[in-house]
């Protein structure tokens, strides 16, 4: 038999041992007998996920929604339609890091081209 198969099997003998020393719990423990520890794992992830989602839907992406929002009215450069009629401005809506980064790639693939050239 496999260690993992073994050790699933004492984990869960173990907890439901420890919930049917509260009465209350008694169903629980029978539950967790019937269906096994890792399929009652799995159900708990499955309501945590639930749970988050309903949170972050809810709670979080209306202030990210607002914070973007007056961002963008605050300072326009990152719009695409500013972006187009003035592409200078796609300089200022790339945080200063990016910009680095572009810059060093860049310059790597002029140095590459030139010493091929020359």
């Amino acid at each position: 038999m496999n260690i993992k198969n073994k050790i699933w099997k004492y984990a869960t003998a173990a907890i439901v041992i420890l919930i049917m020393l509260n009465p209350e719990f008694a169903e629980l423990a029978l539950f967790i007998d019937a269906i096994g520890l890792e399929m009652f794992f799995m159900l708990i992830e499955v309501q945590f996920i639930a749970i988050t989602g309903t949170i972050l839907n809810t709670k979080i992406k209306p202030i990210y929604n607002y914070l973007s929002a007056l961002y963008l009215r605050n300072y326009p450069a990152g719009s695409w339609g500013l972006i187009k009629s003035e592409p200078t401005l796609i300089l200022l809506s790339t945080p200063g890091p990016v910009f680095v980064m572009n810059l060093l790639v860049i310059s790597v693939i002029c140095s590459t081209i030139l010493n091929a050239y020359l």
